[in-house]
C-alpha cells in the first residue's frame, strides 16, 4: 500500500469521465496531442484520464499506472517549456473534465496556475508531485540572500541615504519582484532518486482516481527498481569527473538537484533565476564571465527548448568556451532516444560528463 503527503484534493460527487478520445492541443497549433508515449499498451476506453503537465510527469505517471491502467495524457508537448507554455481552450477543457491532474508545482508551470486552480476549483483533484519530494532552494534565491545579507553588511551603520545608492537599491528591488519566481528550485527531475520518491505519491492519487492498486503495486514496484538502477547508472557515469570538473554553469538555473545529489557545484547562470522567462543581469553576467574564465568550465549548458543568444555571447566573449544545448525541462519526440525519462537523464547525463572533460 501507498503513502502520499503531496497535497491533493478529492473529486466530490462527479463521475467518472471516460474521455479517452479527447485530444489535447498543443500551444499556438491546431493539430490535437496524443496520449503520452512511454512503450505502455493504450488504455481502455474506460480507463481514468489523467492529464500531467509535462512530457516528463507524463511519462512517469504512464509507468506507474503500466499496462494501460490509465489514460494518461500530456497537456505541454515534447520540446515545449513548461514555463512559458500558454494553454488553448481545448487545453483547459481537457483539465477540466480531467479524473486527475498531475503538475510538478512549485511554480514550474507558471502560464498554466490559473487553469489549474480552475479545474482545482471545479472539483478536478491536483496532484502538485514536487512540494512532496524534498525541494531544494533555487541557486538563485541563494545568491540573492547572500547579496542581501552583504548589501546589509556594506551599510550598517550608515546614517544618510546616497542618492545615487537608494537608486541602486530600487532598481535591485524591482528587478527582484520581477523575478521573484518563488525560492524553491522546481526542477526535481533531475534527481532520480526523487523520481522513485515520486512513485508512490503518485500510486496514491491514481488509486484515489478509481485506478487498481494492486495492479499500481506491481508497476509502481518494477519502475522504481528501474530508477534505481538509472541512479546507479549515473553514479558510474560521473565517477572518472574529479572535484574541479564538477562544475555547471547553465542558461537558467535548472541543474540544481542533479548537483546535490552526485556532488556537483552550480558556478552560476546567464538567467539568474530558476525561470527561463526570467531576464539576464548585465552585471551578474559579468560577475559570471569572471568565475567561469577564473575556474576554466568549458561548458555553459543552454535550453535546447529556448533561445541561447545570451549564453553564446558570453561564452564569445569568454572564448574557449562551448555551449551544449540540452533538452533540460522536457522530453523529445516519442521514440527517440530521449522520448522516455530514464532515457533522457541517461543522455543528459552523458552529454554533460563528456562536456566537462569525462570519458565520452
Amino acid at each position: 500500500m501507498f503513502g502520499s503527503s503531496a497535497p491533493l484534493h478529492s473529486k466530490q460527487g462527479l463521475a467518472v469521465v471516460a474521455v479517452g478520445a479527447l485530444l489535447l492541443a498543443a500551444c499556438g497549433s491546431d493539430d490535437p496531442a496524443s496520449s503520452s508515449d512511454s512503450s505502455q499498451p493504450a488504455a481502455s476506453a474506460d480507463a481514468a484520464v489523467v492529464v500531467a503537465t509535462t512530457s516528463i510527469w507524463a511519462d512517469i505517471t504512464a509507468n506507474v499506472a503500466c499496462d494501460g491502467l490509465a489514460d494518461v495524457r500530456v497537456i505541454i508537448p515534447p520540446g515545449g517549456d513548461p514555463h512559458s507554455f500558454e494553454p488553448s481552450l481545448r487545453d483547459r477543457e481537457t483539465m477540466d473534465t480531467a479524473d486527475l491532474i498531475v503538475a510538478n508545482g512549485l511554480f514550474l508551470e507558471e502560464s498554466l496556475e490559473d487553469t489549474i486552480d480552475a479545474a482545482e476549483s471545479s472539483g478536478v483533484p491536483v496532484l502538485h508531485v514536487a512540494e512532496s519530494l524534498d525541494p531544494i532552494p533555487s541557486s538563485a534565491a541563494s545568491h540573492e540572500e547572500d547579496h542581501d545579507e552583504d548589501h546589509d553588511e556594506d551599510h550598517e551603520g550608515d546614517e544618510e541615504d546616497n542618492d545615487d545608492t537608494a537608486d541602486a537599491d530600487a532598481a535591485h528591488d524591482d528587478e527582484a519582484a520581477h523575478d521573484d519566481h518563488g525560492d524553491e528550485d522546481p526542477h526535481v527531475w533531475w534527481d532520480p532518486t526523487r523520481m522513485a520518491a515520486a512513485v508512490p505519491v503518485i500510486a496514491t492519487a491514481l488509486a484515489d482516481a478509481g485506478v487498481d492498486r494492486d495492479a499500481l503495486d506491481d508497476c509502481a514496484a518494477s519502475y522504481i527498481d528501474e530508477l534505481t538502477t538509472l541512479d546507479d547508472d549515473i553514479d558510474e557515469l560521473v565517477d572518472p569527473l574529479a572535484d574541479d570538473q564538477r562544475i555547471l554553469v547553465t542558461n537558467h538555473d535548472s541543474l540544481g538537484y542533479f548537483a546535490d545529489r552526485y556532488d556537483f557545484e552550480v558556478l552560476g547562470s546567464v538567467i539568474p533565476s530558476s525561470s527561463s522567462l526570467a531576464a539576464t543581469s548585465p552585471a551578474e553576467l559579468d560577475a559570471l564571465a569572471a568565475d567561469i574564465e577564473a575556474t576554466g568550465v568549458p561548458a555553459i549548458f543552454a535550453d535546447t527548448q529556448n533561445s541561447s543568444d545570451d549564453a553564446d555571447a558570453l561564452a564569445n566573449r569568454i572564448g574557449d568556451v562551448e555551449v551544449i544545448s540540452m533538452l533540460t525541462d522536457t522530453l523529445d519526440e516519442p521514440g527517440t532516444d530521449q522520448g522516455t525519462y530514464v532515457g533522457w537523464l541517461r543522455q543528459n547525463v552523458e552529454t554533460i560528463v563528456e562536456a566537462l572533460g569525462g570519458a565520452s
